[in-house]
Formats: structure tokens, C-alpha cells, sequence
């Protein structure tokens, strides 16, 4: 069955497997909605996923089928100014540790959660982190795919940083007062998206993040529906020491999984980061995974037994 969604918002219903129920919903919040795919029966433990920079839900649409069904709620969200979800508004910036745990504070308040699996891809994975070390008695579990952590600044330079965001805001506000957005036809938007990744992204992937970001404007032209404000996101301006205290809080069972031709597994305090997890995490797996950034959209089937098994509470061979 299926039912297109339309600019209002109108309910879509898909049937991604035939006992896998999908829908578009949205979550009403005070700028607007969140909007969000829902797989599964909504009554079943909920799994809270949440997508990378300048993705969206569809980034998890290879991944959820091949994960069991049954007993698991998947709903996949788009973070404010992505995907289908509302911009803020004009004249704010997008704060990673306070707008983005918030929303998703609002999203489980919501659902009246009172406890979620979390998984979380490169941003998503770091909003997750910040989740639960803010908010511990909500996550039960935690999953991170391809982040390790943010790098920090030395506090001497957090100044000019300052600057540097709003610079950026003045001058997106002054290109954007005058300029419609830009559009595109369909491959040169492709195109654009698979360019711009950190490592390699296949077209069907590409096509799969485009199905949420691209609106149509004419016969032969879309423009992106993501807010451009999202491309200089305002990171936590703290010191690596401030920065790993808040990391500490992480208690839950974590599991980690990074590709092996991904930039971000050298972040420069990775081991350290690693013993810390090893440390306080109730259950800490970590795993390296042949594939690059965006592994669990490229090569879902090699992400899927390391998630399975960590839901079902099932070992295996960990990385370390």
C-alpha cells in the first residue's frame, strides 16, 4: 500500500517488508514539527535513530529491514532543518549540544518513552553520546555508527570561533535576502550529494537520502529542502577536557561501529576515548567494519548482525 506525501504533510503508508508497517509522521514542537519514518508496531521497545549532517531519516532505510522485527519500534527522525523536518527560526543557528538534545528530549517526551534504544550515525552518533551522558535513566542502550568523537579547539581560539559562526549566519542572511535558492535537476543534484561526502557514497544510496531532500519546483527542477544553516553547525565550544567529562557520563551498554576506510576512526583521542568507554560503559563492544563513512547505507547487511546482536543481548568477537 501506498500514499504519496504531500507538502501539508499528509500521511504516507508504505509496507517496507509484509509484517513491517512504515509511516510518515510528525511531532508537533514549538518552532514547527519533527518529522519521522515509523517501522513496526509503535506498543514494541522503541529505538530512537538518528541520522548524520546533512542527511536525513532515509538514512536508515536499507538498514532497518534486515534488523528483527517483532519486538522493536524503529523511529527514524529528521533533526530540525533536515530532511522533512521544520527550519528554525530565521536569524538562529543550529547548537549541536543543546538544540539537538532537546528535540530529542521533546521527541521521547512525547511518545512518553521512558526508556529508548538509541542509534545514531556520524552527528547523530555524537547527539547521542551528549544524550546519554545528559540524560542516562532515558537511553537503555546505545549504538554509534562512524563517530568517534568532535575535536575540539584549544580554549585559546574559542573566541574566534564565536566570530567565525556569526560571520557565517550574517552572511547567509544577507545571501539569502535577495537570492532564490538554487536549482537543480535531477542528476545534477545526485551528483552534488555524492560529491560532497566524506568518503564514498553509492548512487543507490545517494538516490535513497535524495528521496527526503529534494523538493520539486518544476518539471525538470528541485531545489534542497535542507536548511543551508545546517552546513556550519554550531559544535560544543569546550576544551577536549570539558569535553570528555561529559563523554564520562556515558554509562549505558554502547555498542561502536566504525568503518575501516573512515577518517573519523583517527580522531586524535580515540584510544583514549576507547579506555574511557572500556571503562564505564556497562557493556562496551566496538567494532571495525570494512566500508567508509556511510557503511550502514552502502553495506547495511555487514552493520546488521553487530546491531542484531547487541539488541538481542548476543556476543561477539569485539574489535579491541
Amino acid at each position: 500500500m501506498n500514499r504519496t506525501i504531500s507538502d501539508s504533510g499528509e500521511a504516507k503508508v508504505e509496507t517496507a517488508e509484509p509484517t513491517q508497517r512504515v509511516i510518515e509522521i510528525q511531532i508537533p514542537v514549538s518552532w514547527g514539527y519533527v518529522a519521522a519514518r515509523s517501522w513496526g508496531d509503535i506498543s514494541h521497545q522503541p529505538v530512537l535513530a538518528v541520522h548524520g549532517r546533512q542527511d536525513n531519516a532515509a538514512t536508515f532505510n536499507h538498514l532497518i529491514p534486515l534488523l528483527p522485527r517483532g519486538k522493536y519500534h524503529f523511529l527514524c527522525i529528521d533533526l530540525p532543518g533536515h530532511g522533512l523536518s521544520s527550519h528554525f527560526p530565521a536569524g538562529l543557528l543550529y547548537r549541536v549540544l543543546t538544540d539537538y538534545i532537546i528535540t530529542v528530549r521533546k521527541v521521547v517526551d512525547h511518545f512518553k518513552w521512558k526508556q529508548v534504544i538509541y542509534m545514531g550515525h556520524s552527528l547523530g552518533g555524537l547527539v547521542g553520546y551528549y544524550f546519554a551522558g545528559v540524560f542516562p535513566d532515558l537511553v537503555k542502550k546505545l549504538i554509534v555508527i562512524d563517530m568517534m568523537s568532535h575535536g575540539n579547539l584549544p580554549t585559546h581560539h574559542h573566541t574566534k570561533l564565536i566570530r567565525h559562526y556569526y560571520e557565517k549566519l550574517h552572511e547567509f542572511e544577507e545571501k539569502t535576502s535577495t537570492n532564490q535558492p538554487p536549482r537543480y535537476s535531477y542528476n545534477e543534484a545526485l551528483s552534488r550529494v555524492i560529491t560532497g561526502r566524506p568518503s564514498e557514497l553509492s548512487i543507490a544510496s545517494a538516490k535513497t537520502l535524495l528521496t527526503r531532500d529534494l523538493k520539486q519546483v518544476s518539471e525538470d527542477r528541485y531545489i534542497f529542502r535542507k536548511d543551508q544553516r545546517v552546513k556550519f553547525l554550531v559544535f560544543p565550544i569546550i576544551s577536549n577536557e570539558q569535553h570528555m567529562a561529559l563523554l564520562s557520563s556515558v554509562r549505558c551498554p554502547l555498542l561502536l561501529i566504525m568503518g575501516n576506510q573512515s577518517s573519523l576512526k583517527n580522531f586524535a583521542l580515540a584510544q583514549e576515548l576507547l579506555q574511557l568507554f572500556e571503562k564505564n560503559c556497562e557493556e562496551f563492544r566496538y567494532f571495525v567494519v570494512e566500508g567508509g563513512h556511510d557503511l550502514h547505507l552502502n553495506n547495511p547487511e555487514r552493520v546488521a548482525p553487530l546491531v542484531t546482536s547487541f539488541l538481542n543481548s548476543i556476543e561477539l568477537k569485539s574489535s579491541l
